[in-house]
């Protein structure tokens, strides 16, 4: 709204989204815009956004800027932009569990408070999905991070990388499962968030869970787990 009003010159906005929008299987959309400017840019033809960033101005309490050795209009540490190119996997930071969306197409710009991957060509990003959030995914990540003991939960990408998945022709029917279901989870989320009668949530609330149990029972086959280990993750799963 912002953006609009103040008439901010597009070449320097980027599309972004907030935190609220990271949720598992989360029909999420892009609700915010990044002034996105480095130690290059030209503000004297972005008049607006200029105008705009000045107000900030007596707000900037760096000692680089108060010392001249860092514009005062420019993003700290901007970021190369090729790594906000779709598709890609956005988490965030900040949440005792694993919550990504899939940025297929938007190329959003995020800040420190989410982080981003991309996925091995030949994987199916919605397979992918359904297992960094089933309850085995979360529990290995738990296991492999338990000695770490922070006061604010935190999520990273790196630690996501050393977890194992598994292979994507493993068990390609499952896959193919789980890509149908993790679409079908965002399509029942989506359903949600509209004005429906009590019952209608009642039976979506029925639908959902009955699709999470489903893409467990499949993540289980896919590691190969024997009943106890599963009897195990289900005890353990949600500590």
């Amino acid at each position: 709204k912002d953006a609009v009003e103040k008439g901010l010159e597009k070449p320097l906005l980027r599309p972004s989204i907030s935190g609220a929008q990271i949720k598992q299987y989360y029909p999420w959309r892009s609700d915010r815009v990044l002034v996105y400017t480095t130690r290059d840019t030209d503000l004297s033809c972005f008049p607006n956004v200029r105008s705009h960033l000045n107000g900030y101005r007596s707000q900037i309490t760096c000692p680089e800027v108060r010392n001249s050795q860092h514009p005062w209009y420019a993003l700290h540490r901007p970021r190369d932009p090729g790594i906000f190119s779709s598709p890609k996997f956005i988490g965030l930071t900040t949440a005792k569990t694993i919550e990504v969306i899939y940025d297929e197409k938007r190329s959003l710009y995020v800040t420190d408070a989410m982080y981003l991957f991309t996925v091995t060509p030949g994987y199916d990003p919605w397979s992918l999905m359904a297992i960094l959030h089933s309850k085995v995914f979360l529990f290995l990540y738990r296991v492999a991070n338990q000695g770490e003991g922070r006061v604010i939960p935190q999520v990273k990408a790196s630690k996501l990388q050393e977890l194992p998945v598994p292979a994507p022709n493993r068990m390609p029917a499952g896959m193919k499962q789980l890509r149908q279901l993790s679409q079908r989870l965002i399509a029942a989320n989506a359903g949600q968030g509209k004005e429906v009668t009590s019952l209608v949530a009642e039976r979506l609330e029925r639908q959902k869970a009955s699709i999470t149990r489903r893409i467990d029972e499949i993540v289980y086959e896919l590691y190969g787990l024997s009943k106890r280990d599963v009897a195990m993750i289900e005890g353990g799963a949600g500590a």
